[in-house]
């Protein structure tokens, strides 16, 4: 009933005093009825009211003012954060403009490199700080915290500072670039006749097709047409451009070490850094003394490739996805209609003047209303708008529309595009195959059309009970979210083998590593070059480090240190981070299409926002506050930002915890800054090889000796965190936009 009546409220009735002012309208501008702002019954502003001249075409559309285009807010929003970010660390941390720049948009977009560290403050020489309020916090009484062999983390107030302003950087940033990307993503998909172009495109294509015996640069053609090949040739040059720069600068990469750092700049784990070297014989150099040239490259090219190498991993992982939904498509659009969705349907189609209900059959204009409703590709919300911009347009309430009514004069023409006749093509040949339909089911006897469909009708009969038995936990192995899972534990598997056998570490920091960077989320430790100077490695490992030749120049020497060994690790952690990337982007989809599209998920969301209104009326007209903080508070619980919002903080609190009361030792400000950089990938908080308590001073261990429960409970934290922190930032960025994609839709209607 709630659902039935929420549409009701939606459509409007229209009464003859209301349509006759309408039919008055369209004949003083002509017969033609200009596009109204809003829905029929929303009154005009009456300042915005032009006098109307009797045949006058209306005045041309004009363009919003440039503070109304959400780029331009989005453009905004970025350089008050970039700005902010520039002037807080270079006041901060004495750093340099550009160097200021590196830090806060590596951090900041959960980068990551790790270099140079917020606590490098605490240890400089008073007199290197210039603001004596930094000083204070760094080097003044009280404020250095103890270090390692004092039982302690190390560290100083000014870092802990420098990392509460970090946090909020990393959160506000992820937002504005989320709904930058929201406002671009949108534009994109959305474009002023995106809907015939897509058509156009598609008819190309199979034109093409066509043409390929006969004309080989054809096929050449259809792949750079694919939105995947384009996207993939795009990160495969940039990731070549990272290479000539890392192997032909002055930070002397080899050849796998520059592809290491190209790939986990661009996917943002941040695990190949600057080095402080340069110079022909190349010497190691400050931090100041080094060419600023390298710290703009380092942002530049993560800045422009993350995006690359998000447009290629959609691109790729929506191929697979829409390979994989195709069945449930078709799988939908066979299963029976509920009574429940026949009840709701009954209200679908042309609407009624007292808002009652149809005639209790299904025609065309209603079954296609219902079934684009199950397939979760427009919302009843968006229908009733479509309609009620029918109802505008048809001045001579006939029920249909002409060119003229459609169409206004004195408009803005565009120009016809140039495949239009692909377009018209398309179209055509669907029209024929449904033509062709029809002439052959009138040949049917009326017996023979009726056994047909009681065929169809126990295939749809069978396909709902399959598709409803395969969605219980009796079929589990048949549901996406058992088969992304599978394929998770072979990837992890996987690369807990390689790292057991080449790092030779153990089961906890195999895993550790394997999710950490796997995930690109970056943490420094352990390192993959830390083998090169072990002497204990066995197996073939070692004919990569200790025969001759097989080290790189050390750090000492103008290199960069490593060896062979160090780059065949660091290439199977670059193709684990690809492969990887893939394999999570294409599981999230596969299992956001199956929460998105459950049974009866359309009218039940109907239904839950009908119950919403319900409720608000109740609170509205009863007396006192505490059943109106309780409707509203369950209101808002059921809102998907707020529910991910209080599952990160409650996530974010779980990390601080651990940070601060676990043998880490971490202060609050750096257990938030460790939750928060983790959740995010930004890796700038890792775990440190602390021992217990103990008085007798030093309380580092080796790799060997830490205690693997650390390791298990980072693995554990990222595996849940990331996954909620994308859920929170998706969630907010929505509710930004959708705002946004409401004014697109009445704009486009």
């Amino acid at each position: 009933d709630w659902g039935r009546g929420c549409i009701r409220t939606m459509l409007p009735q229209i009464s003859p005093n209301q349509s006759q002012e309408v039919r008055q309208r369209g004949n003083q501008l002509g017969g033609s009825l200009p596009g109204l702002k809003g829905h029929l019954h929303s009154s005009l502003d009456e300042q915005q009211k032009q006098p109307l001249t009797p045949g006058a075409p209306p005045p041309p559309p004009t363009d919003a003012p440039l503070y109304k285009h959400p780029w331009v807010w989005c453009v905004l929003a970025l350089l008050i954060w970039i700005v902010f970010g520039t002037v807080w660390y270079g006041f901060w941390h004495g750093f340099s403009v550009i160097v200021a720049f590196y830090y806060h948009v590596q951090a900041g977009l959960s980068i990551g490199f790790g270099f140079p560290g917020a606590e490098e403050i605490c240890y400089k020489d008073p007199s290197q700080i210039s603001s004596p309020t930094v000083r204070h916090y760094a080097t003044g009484p009280g404020m250095q915290f103890p270090l390692p062999s004092e039982g302690g983390r190390g560290g100083c107030q000014a870092a802990d500072i420098s990392k509460a302003v970090t946090v909020l950087n990393i959160l506000t940033g992820s937002t504005i670039i989320a709904f930058c990307i929201g406002v671009l993503a949108d534009s994109l998909t959305s474009p002023a006749g995106g809907w015939y172009k897509r058509l156009i495109a598609e008819e190309r294509l199979k034109h093409l097709q066509k043409q390929t015996k006969e004309h080989p640069m054809a096929w050449l053609k259809i792949q750079m047409m694919k939105n995947w090949v384009r996207a993939v040739g795009c990160a495969w040059l940039w990731v070549v451009i990272g290479i000539l720069y890392g192997m032909f600068s002055d930070q002397k990469m080899s050849f796998i070490t520059a592809f290491y750092y190209s790939v986990t700049s661009m996917t943002a784990a941040g695990m190949e850094g600057p080095a402080t070297i340069q110079g022909e014989p190349s010497r190691p150099v400050s931090v100041e003394e080094l060419n600023q040239g390298h710290w703009v490259w380092f942002i530049v090219y993560a800045v422009i490739g993350a995006p690359i190498y998000g447009w290629a991993l959609t691109a790729i992982a929506a191929g697979y996805v829409d390979w994989v939904t195709k069945h449930d498509f078709h799988s939908t659009l066979h299963e029976q209609i509920t009574p429940d969705e026949f009840k709701i349907m009954d209200y679908l189609g042309y609407p009624s003047h007292h808002g009652e209900g149809g005639d209790g059959e299904i025609d065309m204009f209603e079954f296609v209303e219902c079934q684009l409703l199950r397939l979760n590709l427009v919302s009843v919300s968006h229908l009733m708008q479509i309609k009620m911009r029918f109802i505008d347009l048809d001045i001579d309430d006939s029920g249909t529309i002409d060119k003229d009514e459609l169409i206004l004069p004195g408009g803005v023409e565009q120009p016809a595009h140039p495949g239009m006749s692909y377009a018209m093509d398309a179209l055509k040949s669907i029209h024929h195959e449904i033509e062709d339909m029809r002439d052959a089911r009138s040949k049917l006897t009326t017996e023979e059309k009726t056994r047909l469909n009681d065929e169809s009708q126990a295939l749809a009969k069978e396909k709902t009970s399959q598709a409803a038995l395969n969605k219980t936990w009796g079929r589990f192995y048949k549901q996406a979210w058992f088969k992304c899972f599978v394929v998770f534990c072979l990837w992890v598997m996987s690369a807990c083998i390689f790292y057991s056998q080449w790092q030779q570490w153990g089961f906890w920091q195999s895993l550790y590593y394997s999710i950490q960077a796997g995930m690109s989320v970056g943490f420094p430790l352990p390192s993959e070059d830390e083998m090169c100077t072990k002497t204990g490695i066995e197996g073939r490992a070692a004919l990569f480090i200790y025969p001759e030749g097989q080290m790189y120049t050390p750090f000492a020497d103008g290199g960069r240190g490593g060896c062979v060994a160090g780059d065949m690790s660091k290439l199977f952690t670059t193709m684990l981070i690809l492969v990887g990337s893939s394999i999570i982007a294409s599981s999230i989809g596969i299992i956001a299409v199956a929460l998105l599209n459950p049974p009866g998920g359309w009218y039940k969301q109907l239904i839950a926002e009908e119950e919403h209104n319900h409720f608000r009326k109740i609170a509205e007209e009863s007396e006192g506050w505490v059943d109106d903080v309780y409707v509203y508070a369950k209101m808002y619980a059921s809102k998907g930002w707020v529910r991910s919002v209080l599952a990160l903080l409650a996530w974010i609190t779980v990390g601080i915890t651990y940070g601060t009361m676990s043998n880490q030792r971490m202060s609050f400000v750096t257990g938030l800054y460790f939750a928060v950089t983790s959740v995010s990938t930004g890796g700038l908080e890792a775990i440190m090889l602390l021992g217990d308590d103990t008085p007798s001073g030093d309380v580092r261990l080796e790799l060997d000796e830490f205690p693997g429960g650390n390791f298990a409970f980072v693995t554990g934290y990222l595996m849940i965190g990331i996954p909620i922190y994308a859920w929170a930032l998706t969630e907010i960025a929505s509710f930004f936009t959708k705002a946004m994609q409401e004014k697109w839709t009445r704009d486009m209607l």
